[in-house]
C-alpha cells in the first residue's frame, strides 16, 4: 500500500520527489522511518535521498557528550552523609536504539547515572586511614571502573557507550563537615607526633651510641638526665631554653678549704 501511494504521488507529481533529498553530516547518522515503519540507518556523509512521501528522518548525533550529573547526597559506608557530583562523558553508538527504544537518549542517561553513581558510592568509605582499603577520596580506578560498568549496564537500550565517569565535587556534607575536619586535623596532629617521637628516639639512641665510641662514659643518672633533656628539646613543640646548673657558693668555699 506504502509503495503503490508513493508511486501514484510521484507519478502525478514528479516535483514532490525533490524533496527527499537531505544532508547528514560528519558525526551524524539518520534513522529513515516511512509511514512509521522502520527503513535504515544512513551513515553516509553528505547529500543522501529517501522518498519524501511518509518519511521521517531522526538524526542522531555520535559525537562525545558530557553530562554534568548535580550533587547530591549520599551515605558512605560508615553511614557519613557526603556530598557528590560527577562528570559523564558519553556517545550514541547505536542509532537505532537511540530513535526508536528511548525517547530520549540525552534524558535517559542522565536519569540512570545519578542513581547509579549514589549506589556504587554507598559501598565505600569517603576515608579510611588504613591505605589498603578502597575508598572515594582517593578516586580508586576500581571505583570508576565499577561506575562505568554499571551505568554501561543501564544504559543498553538507549544505545548508549559509556568512556569515562569521575567525580567533580567530593565532600562531606555541611552538616559534618566541621566535625569531620576536626577529627582529620586531630589525625595529622598525631602523625606527626609519632613521627617526631620515633625520630627524636633514633637522635638519641645516636648520640648516646657516639659518646660511648668517644670513650665518654657517663654515669646511669647522667645517662638518664641526658635523655630526658634530649628528649624534652626535640619533641617540644616550642623553642627550648638552656639552663646551666651552678654549684652554690657556700659549697664551693667547703670545697676551696
Amino acid at each position: 500500500m506504502a509503495f503503490f501511494l508513493k508511486f501514484i504521488i510521484g507519478l502525478i507529481f514528479p516535483p514532490v520527489l525533490l524533496f527527499g533529498f537531505y544532508i547528514i553530516r560528519p558525526r551524524e547518522e539518520a534513522v529513515v522511518l516511512s509511514f512509521g515503519e522502520f527503513v535504515s540507518v544512513d551513515k553516509t556523509e553528505g547529500i543522501n535521498w529517501k522518498h519524501p512521501i511518509g518519511r521521517e528522518i531522526r538524526r542522531i548525533s555520535t559525537q562525545d557528550n558530557t553530562l554534568d550529573v548535580s550533587s547530591s547526597t549520599v551515605v558512605d559506608s560508615n553511614g557519613n552523609p557526603i556530598q557528590i557530583s560527577a562528570i559523564v562523558v558519553y556517545r550514541v553508538s547505536d542509532t537505532r536504539k537511540a530513535a526508536i527504544d528511548v525517547v530520549s537518549p540525552h534524558k535517559f542517561i542522565e536519569d540512570q547515572a545519578g542513581a547509579i553513581i549514589k549506589r556504587v558510592c554507598s559501598k565505600y568509605p569517603y576515608d579510611h586511614p588504613d591505605e589498603n582499603i578502597i575508598c572515594l577520596k582517593d578516586e580508586n580506578d576500581k571505583i570508576s571502573t565499577e561506575l562505568i560498568s554499571e551505568l554501561q549496564s543501564a544504559v543498553i537500550p538507549a544505545g548508549i557507550t559509556v568512556q569515562s565517569v569521575k567525580f567533580n565535587d567530593l565532600a562531606y556534607a555541611p552538616e559534618i563537615a566541621q566535625a569531620m575536619l576536626m577529627r582529620q586535623q586531630a589525625q595529622a596532629f598525631i602523625d606527626a607526633r609519632k613521627i617526631i617521637v620515633d625520630g627524636a628516639v633514633s637522635l638519641v639512641y645516636d648520640a648516646c651510641f657516639k659518646l660511648k665510641e668517644k670513650n665518654i662514659e657517663l654515669s646511669d643518672a647522667s645517662q638518664e638526665q641526658l635523655v630526658s633533656n634530649l628528649l624534652v628539646v626535640l619533641c617540644s613543640g616550642e623553642n627550648t631554653q638552656p639552663v646551666v646548673q651552678v654549684q652554690q657558693k657556700q659549697h664551693l668555699n667547703k670545697e676551696n678549704r
